[in-house]
């Protein structure tokens, strides 16, 4: 990435609160319908000051509970959270978090302010952002069309 990228910070591309949050107490289950029913991929688990203490992916609920063959009824959300939570500041450069996510390979990123969380940034948002900000570069549209030309031969 270059240019703006190094200046923009991410609360203006972010998901801002409400964000999808789950107690340490709530079950699989019940975190997993409030996943699927507002298509987000993960949640991040806060106690009652809202101070983030871990996040649970679709993929912490296929390796350590599916994979595990516990029940997702009883098993708690504090049982499978990553508690080696990574944020970032919502000042924070999208250079910085994309670097950030690249170098801990995570595709989510709570954004945190005064221990509070703030939103999150996804792999999803850096994606939308760069689209939007070159889908008119004249040569991304000429890579586009080569496509185009490839078919003709």
């Amino acid at each position: 990435m270059e240019g703006n990228e190094k200046s923009t910070q991410v609360q203006i591309i972010m998901t801002s609160i409400p964000l999808q949050t789950a107690t340490s107490e709530d079950t699989v289950e019940t975190i997993s319908n409030k996943m699927k029913e507002n298509q987000v991929g993960s949640v991040v688990v806060v106690n009652e000051k809202n101070h983030p203490l871990g996040i649970v992916t679709e993929r912490d609920i296929v390796r350590r509970v599916i994979s595990e063959g516990k029940d997702p009824k009883i098993t708690k959300v504090g049982d499978i959270k990553t508690t080696s939570l990574i944020t970032i500041d919502p000042e924070t450069s999208v250079y910085d978090a994309a670097l950030i996510m690249t170098k801990y390979r995570i595709r989510r990123l709570p954004v945190v302010k005064d221990n509070t969380i703030y939103g999150i940034i996804t792999s999803d948002d850096l994606v939308k952002y760069l689209y939007e900000k070159n889908k008119k570069d004249p040569m991304l549209t000429a890579m586009g069309r080569f496509k185009d030309i490839e078919k003709l031969e």
